[in-house]
């Protein structure tokens, strides 16, 4: 006999800000608006494009994403932070500590779980150019829209615009919490 799963338990602080259903219906049509891409550059260079994941955040959507192509696609991943987990905020530095290979020659998709600022974006761009990249586009599920934004992605699942810290789904609330498969955005201060 199968014991029930425990509840998962929402915090008071959070508020849902994009339900599973709703970022599952973004995936496949951002995964629709991909396959064609992804089938133009598979005749124009006969390789696949590369799918980076940005990790950690992008994992959850990546895999999602690319389930939702409907052409080949070949993963791999990248680790990159400009953030702190300890206290939620934004950082001036930029640190690339697992890098993609292979990118020589190749139509990159850079798959991300949130274009907040746009720098990691902006340099992982810069990075897979830099490297022989002959193509390179972006896709996340949310685009935070704010004045200090220096990238906008190529696909995006959800336009935001406001301060708040999100959590789920990849996004971290305090290094807690990101494989909720819901979208929150944290309400005051967390007590974590």
């Amino acid at each position: 006999m199968h014991k029930h799963p425990k509840e998962r338990t929402i915090p008071p602080y959070f508020q849902l800000t994009y339900a599973k259903e709703d970022i599952a219906y973004r995936t496949y049509q951002l995964g629709t608006d991909i396959s064609t891409w992804a089938e133009e550059s598979y005749k124009e260079t006969g390789e696949q494009i590369l799918g980076v994941c940005i990790l950690r955040g992008g994992v959850f959507f990546f895999s999602d994403l690319l389930k939702q192509i409907a052409y080949t696609v070949e993963p791999s991943y990248c680790r990159c932070q400009s953030y702190s987990s300890e206290d939620n905020t934004q950082g001036d530095t930029f640190n690339i500590t697992v890098k993609p290979e292979g990118i020589e020659g190749r139509h990159v998709l850079l798959v991300d779980d949130i274009c907040d600022s746009g720098k990691t974006l902006s340099k992982m761009v810069e990075y897979c150019q830099e490297n022989g990249a002959k193509e390179v586009r972006t896709a996340v599920l949310i685009h935070r829209i704010h004045e200090e934004s220096v990238y906008t992605p190529d696909y995006t699942g959800f336009r935001y615009e406001g301060n708040e810290w999100f959590a789920g789904y990849g996004m971290e609330d305090k290094n807690h919490r990101a494989n909720y498969p819901e979208v929150y955005i944290i309400k005051g201060n967390s007590v974590d």
